[in-house]
């Protein structure tokens, strides 16, 4: 099995350091291949992912999930997993408990997959404890290249209406405080979709009423029916004793016969094509958060820093507390050993009109930066307490800020807030730009996951070209974690232990910020979107070194920085597996390429052909010298690289590699 159940190999990452590869003491969860009929699909602790009819996927992901009041997520411990798997079919029983908070809920978990391509899933559990719950029960989640795929939504009420997954993303919207679902995929009992000619894919809810929404709001790599309808109140009340119970059946109808070879392709061992295409676009300007851990960057840190690039730094500065010109202060210090200009977030509440006077007439003092001008890129204006900033306090930003200086808007929240939000001519007249935030992790937390995310990042870009009338874009910041807990954000993100990714300092985190780039890269520069990037923060865990250390994800913002050109068109042929980021520069191409599971990837480059003369030179970051790279980078960067015969090489567990044409 591979990391994101691509392939049947099994793990061999078990006796490396799990911190290093992926940021973890812990083993990766075992995957295990299953097989039902015409069907393929992987079990992961208590889950189906990844069902295939042939080649395509059909179905990402089928769960139960419990969720508390608040929508944190109860784990799923599972106990006495029992399994009889065959060639054509199985049977998995397990028992799963939930516990968070006030909640206390124990199911049983049965699935079978049959040799006729049936697959059932029964939820059948008791509350222990009386809690209240946000979302109790299964969710079905199907893949991102479902959009624009036809279906036909059959309704509790036994009526039956023809849709389309959305192309591109769906506003999720509030009204009267009801959050919507996606139309027509409402009030569903069942789902129809063609997913080949002649072959339908038949999925029937039971035990609830399941409706739809579009996750790439959010930057999951996904679409997701679940339960229960959000026009119903919640939380809801779960007494103790209360059962609940649901039923998830899935088949294929097909008036064709597939053939046993073709069956049976999955199962074997294949190449990953990546493949360069024709169109080149700009680089997005590349910018880091200020860190937020107290400390002054040394002079070793700002070197290393400097070598990236950073076009600017971003300080956010609360206009109603009283430290905002100290952190302004140090900002600019930190700007200018970078050489970088700033990114200044500015946050008032309603008292904004006396907020943006003190801030001018600071910013106009003689007491910052020796009374030299501040090189501020641009201005985001938020207000404390609402998603998507309100036209009224941009009129007050341009009238205090003047007609001359760049202020972005939108939302410090996700691509979600602005979407459902989008803005409106009067909104579009005040500003240069618009901005959001995102981060992989708002609703599932496993490096599977995460790996689906950055498709989803750059369909947010597409999306946004739809309604923004040719604004630029700042998405600002890209992080590994959200920046709050669940509730209404504001400048001050948690500091709590919890705060921070560990994967930020691993292999799997350097390969997921270089596939980041070049999905959003792509497609900005596809639509025509000007856009800059804001990633992470400069020094400490949530940032890209911490002390005399760097993390890996250094690597690939200096590979980027060193080569420059532009950004090359690219296609992955399994971007859950192998994907990557190309730059060409004139006659010259650089390839940077993540494995993004925890088993060798063999990958095969296409679209490139070097000069006889001149031999292609690979260079791997991975586990046996990731410590090196991350203790020594000058003089790991400075080792040459090995030549690399021919278009084809392997990659280590989580390896990144970076191979210059």
């Amino acid at each position: 099995m591979g990391a994101h159940g691509h392939d049947d190999a099994l793990p061999i990452a078990e006796a490396m350091d799990h911190r290093i590869l992926f940021g973890s003491e812990q083993p990766l969860p075992e995957r295990i291949p299953l097989r039902a009929g015409p069907l393929t699909m992987i079990y992961e602790n208590g889950d189906l992912r990844y069902i295939r009819y042939g080649e395509r996927e059909v179905v990402r992901r089928i769960y139960a999930a419990a969720r508390d009041r608040a929508w944190g997520t109860a784990p799923n411990v599972l106990s006495d997993v029992r399994m009889d798997v065959r060639d054509d079919s199985f049977e998995i029983r397990y028992t799963c408990e939930n516990r968070l908070n006030d909640v206390d809920f124990v199911w049983q978990g049965h699935i079978t997959g049959d040799a006729g391509g049936v697959i059932e899933f029964l939820f059948d559990g008791v509350a222990r404890s009386t809690f209240q719950r946000a979302r109790l029960g299964f969710c079905v989640l199907h893949p991102i290249t479902a959009a624009g795929q036809a279906a036909r939504v059959e309704k509790v009420d036994g009526t039956a209406v023809q849709a389309r997954f959305p192309r591109r993303i769906a506003p999720q919207m509030v009204i009267d405080g009801i959050i919507k679902p996606v139309a027509p995929f409402d009030e569903m009992r069942a789902l129809n979709c063609e997913i080949a000619p002649g072959v339908t894919l038949h999925i029937e809810f039971e035990g609830d009423i399941f409706e739809m929404e579009d996750q790439r709001n959010w930057t999951d790599g996904s679409y997701k029916t679940y339960c229960t309808p959000l026009r119903l109140p919640f939380p809801v009340e779960v007494k103790a004793g209360e059962r609940v119970r649901q039923k998830i059946t899935l088949r294929v109808n097909s008036e064709l016969r597939m053939e046993n070879r073709e069956r049976k392709r999955r199962s074997a061992s294949r190449v990953c094509q990546f493949s360069i295409l024709n169109s080149s676009f700009s680089i997005p300007e590349l910018g880091m958060c200020a860190a937020r851990n107290g400390k002054a960057i040394t002079t070793r840190q700002a070197e290393r820093l400097r070598a990236l690039k950073l076009a600017h730094l971003r300080v956010d500065l609360p206009l109603w507390q009283s430290n905002w010109k100290t952190k302004l202060k140090k900002a600019a210090r930190d700007a200018a050993a970078l050489g970088a200009t700033l990114e200044v977030g500015l946050f008032v509440s309603d008292d904004a009109e006396q907020e943006f006077t003190s801030f001018v007439e600071t910013r106009h003092g003689a007491s910052l930066n020796r009374g030299a001008s501040l090189p501020i890129a641009r201005y985001l204006v938020f207000h404390r307490s609402e998603d998507r900033t309100d036209e009224r306090w941009l009129a007050l930003a341009r009238q205090h800020l003047g007609k001359q200086v760049v202020i972005y808007s939108g939302t410090n929240k996700f691509f979600t807030e602005l979407n459902a939000n989008r803005p409106s001519r009067a909104m579009l007249d005040l500003v240069d730009g618009l901005c959001y935030s995102f981060n992989p992790q708002v609703h599932a937390f496993d490096n599977t996951s995460l790996a689906e995310s950055p498709q989803a990042q750059g369909e947010t870009v597409r999306t946004y070209k739809t309604f923004s009338k040719g604004k630029p874009l700042a998405i600002t910041p890209i992080t590994l974690k959200p920046r709050w807990s669940l509730g209404d954000p504001g400048p001050e993100p948690d500091d709590k232990a919890g705060a921070f990714d560990p994967r930020q300092m691993s292999l799997f985190g350097a390969g997921w910020t270089m596939v980041s780039l070049s999905h959003v890269a792509q497609a900005a520069g596809g639509t025509g979107v000007a856009t800059s990037l804001t990633y992470y923060e400069t020094t400490g865990k949530r940032g890209v070194m911490d002390g005399a250390r760097v993390f890996p994800m250094v690597h690939v913002f200096a590979d980027v920085a060193e080569f420059g050109g532009k950004v090359a068109s690219t296609k992955s042929s399994d971007p859950l597996k192998v994907d990557g980021l190309a730059l060409r520069k004139g006659k010259r191409v650089r390839v940077l390429l993540a494995n993004l599971t925890d088993n060798p990837q063999t990958v095969n480059l296409r679209g490139v052909a070097p000069k006889a003369k001149v031999k292609a030179k690979v260079k791997l970051l991975e586990a046996s010298n990731a410590e090196a790279a991350m203790k020594r980078p000058e003089a790991w960067r400075a080792e040459a690289g090995a030549p690399l015969e021919g278009h084809t090489l392997t990659l280590p567990p989580y390896a990144v590699a970076r191979i210059d044409l």
